[in-house]
């Protein structure tokens, strides 16, 4: 999508210790609050390299490190590893399917038992309902939620955006219990197919941390591209990934 005219306010963030690199102090650059965030806005600014929590849209902007790759799939050339299939198959009998974007206890509760599990002692572990429902049910007005079930019993949920010609994987929790199942990696898949089903071209996933074990699950998934010195480069599998990505080198304007 091509930017149109007018110029967007940035703020930054102060220092503050980073998610994914132990030692290390982060700053995101921020979209100001006046600005009237639409879908089609926020699809211009996600192929920059933004991203959203809740309504507000930021990027990773560290003085000393460039660590954040922003990456996405081109869902017309991915190609499914045997692993990535044989996982397709074995949960055959789960249903990924749409639903209403407004907060439910039932996605609360699982959610809490996700953190407690995946993320104990993180910023996220004792959200409130209240501070839940910002960070994941409210959006510029493009949002999805998919539910995976086994019959009735709820065992993930994914978060994403839906643009003209992309979606966003935005955020996925699961029932520990079921870990066995590779849930986290399903998701991906099922959205994969979403994207492909709706003749789309894109599924975003974020950034990726070269040197963050929680994040390089990303590169499971091939070809993947990603945001260096503002162009998307496509990697296959034998291709050496980036560890760097490039600060913002440009004015933006909508």
């Amino acid at each position: 999508m091509s930017s149109p005219g007018r110029q967007l306010a940035l703020y930054i963030s102060s220092p503050q210790p980073c998610d994914y690199l132990a030692d290390q102090e982060s700053q995101n650059i921020f979209i100001s609050p006046d600005v009237k965030m639409t879908p089609g806005i926020y699809e211009y600014l996600i192929s920059k390299g933004f991203r959203r929590s809740g309504q507000h849209t930021y990027r990773p902007h560290c003085s000393a490190c460039h660590a954040c790759i922003s990456c996405r799939l081109d869902v017309r050339v991915f190609k499914p590893s045997r692993s990535q299939k044989r996982l397709t198959s074995k949960n055959k009998d789960l249903s990924f399917t749409p639903v209403s974007t407004q907060y439910t206890d039932e996605h609360f509760d699982l959610y809490r038992r996700y953190q407690a599990f995946k993320h104990p002692g993180g910023s996220m572990e004792n959200f409130k309902a209240a501070e839940y429902n910002a960070f994941l049910c409210e959006s510029f007005g493009n949002s999805l939620i998919y539910e995976t079930r086994l019959g009735n019993q709820l065992l993930a949920v994914s978060v994403c955006d839906a643009f003209s010609n992309a979606l966003s994987a935005v955020y996925t929790f699961f029932d520990p219990d079921f870990s066995s199942r590779s849930l986290g990696t399903y998701s991906v898949l099922q959205q994969i197919k979403a994207v492909q089903d709706a003749q789309k071209k894109h599924l975003y996933l974020g950034y990726y941390v070269q040197d963050s074990a929680k994040m390089t699950y990303k590169t499971n998934f091939r070809p993947i591209e990603m945001l260096v010195k503002s162009q998307w480069l496509s990697f296959e599998k034998e291709d050496t990934l980036p560890s760097q990505s490039s600060p913002l080198d440009s004015p933006l304007s909508f």
